[in-house]
């Protein structure tokens, strides 16, 4: 897994520039998807966003009311972001052992956690029960399908990067034994040969209160 990580953030390092030239403008699926995850928060709501790349949700969180921080693993592409947005609160750090500044309202984590083991991401989960508070809300878009894969990188064709495909069903199912309640969920199609050949999951769910 260790070696599976550390050669996706390699080509994401690689791909920065050419990456944020590519997927600057969000789809419309997107986009309704991210207005969505807003309408459920309060203004000045604080957001967690993982796996934040060059920083663009985080820049339109906080041009919509709210606070927002990222966390990438990527050197590039947080030099990226703190570049572009150099009033927003950028970290390197790993997505499964990080702690924010504040305890969350929200935790954002687009196209990031399908580039885990399904116990990568589960530990990940747990990681941000810790921070997020109760009745949180947790957004989040993987790839769609089964098993794990080894896909060549549409921005360097030349290199395999590692996804781990989910079902609708076995998503809910691991949300639900981490203690988030499924809001809604929809479904994109990739638009681009720039995007991986997979349906996109979008899916928003609550953290249920403790007991």
């Amino acid at each position: 897994m260790k070696n599976r990580n550390k050669s996706a953030v390699k080509i994401y390092d690689s791909v920065a520039l050419d990456y944020v030239k590519n997927f600057s403008e969000m789809s419309t699926e997107e986009l309704e998807f991210r207005n969505a995850f807003l309408k459920r928060l309060k203004r000045g709501a604080h957001i967690v966003d993982l796996g934040c790349g060059a920083g663009d949700a985080s820049k339109y969180f906080v041009e919509h009311g709210m606070e927002s921080e990222g966390v990438d693993l990527s050197k590039a592409m947080i030099g990226i972001a703190k570049e572009n947005y150099p009033d927003i609160h950028f970290t390197i750090a790993d997505i499964r052992k990080f702690m924010p500044t504040q305890k969350a309202n929200a935790v954002w984590a687009s196209y990031s956690l399908f580039h885990f083991e399904q116990s990568e991401f589960e530990k990940t989960l747990l990681q941000i029960k810790k921070y997020l508070k109760n009745e949180g809300l947790f957004a989040l878009i993987v790839q769609e399908g089964e098993g794990e894969v080894e896909v060549a990188e549409p921005l360097r064709p030349e290199e395999k990067i590692f996804i781990r495909l989910y079902t609708e069903k076995e998503l809910k199912a691991i949300l639900s034994k981490h203690d988030f309640e499924v809001l809604d969920i929809k479904r994109k199609l990739p638009n681009s040969e720039k995007e991986y050949p997979f349906n996109k999951l979008m899916l928003l769910s609550i953290l249920k209160k403790s007991s």
